[in-house]
C-alpha cells in the first residue's frame, strides 16, 4: 500500500508545529484500559504547555520575572495594599513581596525554567539559644510535613522557609502561596520562640 505524499507532508507539518510549541513526542506503554486516561492527560498538559496566560487569557510564552510582576500587580491583594511588591534587579532578578503585618519577613520570589520559588529568611544560627540548635532543627523537620505549601531549610548559616509552584500556576495560586507562606512564618515564629534569643 502506497502512502499519499500529501498525507506525509501534513504529518510532517503537524510535527513541526508541535515542536515549535515546545512539545516533544513520547511513546508510552500502558494497559488497554489506560489509553483514554493517557489521552486525557496529554490533552490537559498540551493545553497548559509551557506558556503563561495574562489576565485576558492570551498566551505570553515563557514566564519571566517581569511577566509575573505584571500579573501580581493586577491582583486585588496588591492593588488594595495587603501585599506590596517590587522588582529587585541583579544577575537573577527577583520580586520582593511584603505581606501586611508580616513586613519584617519579605518573601523573595524567583522565576526559573520550571518553577517559581518563594523564600523567606527566618533567622541565623547566632539567633538560636546556645545548645538548642539540634532540638530546633528536629522541631522544624517534624513541622515540614503538616505545614501547608511550605517547608523549612538551612542555607549556609540561615534558616529559611520556602514554597514553590510550577511556572504554569495561575496568578491566584501565586497569591495563595504568598499569603500561606506569610501565615506559616507567623506560626513558625510562635512555635519556635522557645529556641530563639529574644
Amino acid at each position: 500500500m502506497v502512502k499519499d505524499p500529501k498525507s506525509a507532508e501534513r504529518q510532517q507539518r503537524l510535527r513541526e508545529n508541535k515542536r515549535a510549541q515546545g512539545l516533544v513526542s513520547m511513546q508510552v506503554w500502558v494497559p488497554a484500559w489506560g489509553r483514554k486516561n493517557i489521552r486525557d492527560l496529554e490533552a490537559r498538559i498540551c493545553t497548559q504547555s509551557t506558556t503563561f496566560k495574562d489576565k485576558d487569557g492570551q498566551h505570553m510564552g515563557k514566564v519571566t520575572t517581569d511577566d509575573l510582576m505584571s500579573q501580581l500587580s493586577a491582583t486585588e491583594e496588591v492593588i488594595n495594599g495587603e501585599i506590596t511588591i517590587q522588582k529587585i534587579d541583579g544577575d537573577t532578578p527577583v520580586i520582593q513581596a511584603i505581606v501586611q503585618d508580616v513586613d519584617e519577613f519579605p518573601i523573595m520570589i524567583s522565576v526559573g525554567d520550571e518553577q517559581v520559588l518563594m523564600i523567606t529568611d527566618m533567622w541565623g544560627v547566632d539567633e538560636i539559644i546556645e545548645g538548642k540548635e539540634s532540638e530546633l532543627n528536629a522541631v522544624l523537620l517534624r513541622a515540614n510535613l503538616p505545614m501547608p505549601l511550605s517547608a523549612f531549610s538551612i542555607m549556609g548559616e540561615r534558616h529559611v522557609i520556602f514554597g514553590s509552584l510550577s511556572v504554569n500556576s495561575d496568578v491566584n495560586e501565586m497569591i495563595e502561596e504568598i499569603t500561606t507562606l506569610a501565615n506559616n512564618i507567623v506560626d513558625a515564629l510562635d512555635y519556635c520562640k522557645e529556641y530563639l534569643r529574644a
